[in-house]
């Protein structure tokens, strides 16, 4: 890491897992977990300095996004019968681009006040806190924000997200790290097998928003059954119109069941198994990425390199009444709660 030492956090538990965050845009910079071999590697792609994550081409990794992920149609959105308009800062949208991940200087940007903290079980953790003024990016309402990660002793990384506002607001918050379990970002994750709980496709179009239709994945590949790898699941559905093995797409769990996913590399035995509160969740698996950006030990980021699993509220809630809602209002608070649990095969 660079020399302000004070801007990272390194969190450890009783099996030697490391985790390490960053005040500059509470982010997860770095997991360290076995394999089934027990060696020993970093299985989130990101950066080696702070200035890295500054100029990075892609600039969500490892980061708090908010304060709504994702994308919002036209940028704006009617709360209180008032249209609020936000920053427009998104590639996809012709001719008004939309609304992403919180703005140009949304949560990825900030830098957050931290405290180390040490649960009643002795666990270590971190609470990262920020205010977001009145009109920030173009949302009403004064919001006070916590996220707080915290390193299981069962080899989970817990995160916790709340939030206060003293005016009506949406709130839909993610971690947007890049997981590739080889713990090789020189390795594509296409050979990564990731199994979905029972879940549904929100259908978006070709700027990436929903048109409001749900569809049933129990038929096509897309719903990742975990039978066959990601890059055979993408190139073998049919409700993917361009087959450029790219895949940016979000995820309604089923009521009732488990919001969960499981994401495993075979050659290493390393997995990842996602539990969380969210409804939604987005999955993409960077095929924007270039090799313009060279990530820690200068290696270069190519397509394929990782793959964001973002557990979230349903995209553009905005803008579609009928989604579950992420509005809070004045006297509430906002929760959201995701495990991140590591292990082997």
């Amino acid at each position: 890491m660079d020399n302000d030492q004070n801007r990272f956090i390194t969190l450890s538990n009783v099996n030697g897992l490391t985790a390490t965050f960053a005040s500059y845009g509470a982010r997860w910079v770095s997991m360290y977990v076995p394999d089934s071999e027990g060696l020993w590697a970093d299985v989130i792609l990101g950066f080696d300095t702070i200035e890295g994550y500054e100029h990075a081409t892609e600039q969500y990794h490892g980061a708090v996004v908010g304060r709504v992920c994702g994308r919002i149609r036209n940028a704006s959105f009617e709360l209180g019968g008032k249209r609020y308009e936000l920053v427009s800062n998104d590639i996809y949208g012709k001719p008004v681009k939309n609304h992403l991940h919180g703005g140009i200087k949304g949560f990825h940007k900030k830098e957050w006040d931290l405290e180390r903290i040490v649960t009643e079980t002795g666990e270590e953790g971190v609470v990262f806190t920020s205010f977001s003024p009145d009109g920030e990016e173009g949302y009403p309402g004064n919001l006070n924000i916590s996220v707080t990660y915290v390193l299981r002793s069962n080899n989970a990384v817990e995160i916790l997200y709340e939030g206060t506002s003293d005016a009506a607001t949406y709130v839909n918050l993610t971690n947007h790290a890049f997981f590739n379990l080889t713990g090789d970002p020189g390795q594509p994750i296409n050979g990564h097998f990731l199994r979905l709980n029972t879940c549904s496709l929100i259908e978006c179009d070709e700027e990436l928003l929903p048109t409001g239709r749900i569809i049933n994945l129990r038929d096509d590949t897309l719903g990742f059954h975990g039978d066959i790898s990601v890059g055979e699941a993408i190139s073998r559905s049919e409700l993917l119109p361009i087959k450029n093995g790219g895949i940016s797409q979000s995820y309604a769990f089923d009521e009732g069941s488990e919001y969960s996913l499981y994401l495993a590399d075979p050659v290493s035995g390393r997995t990842l198994k996602i539990v969380t509160d969210s409804p939604s969740v987005q999955i993409y698996n960077a095929y924007l990425m270039d090799g313009s950006d060279r990530g820690k030990g200068g290696i270069a980021l190519n397509r394929f390199c990782g793959i964001a699993l973002e557990p979230q509220g349903y995209p553009d809630m905005p803008n579609n009444p009928q989604f579950p809602s992420c509005l809070l209002l004045p006297g509430e608070v906002m929760r959201m709660k995701s495990l991140y649990f590591f292990g082997v095969r």
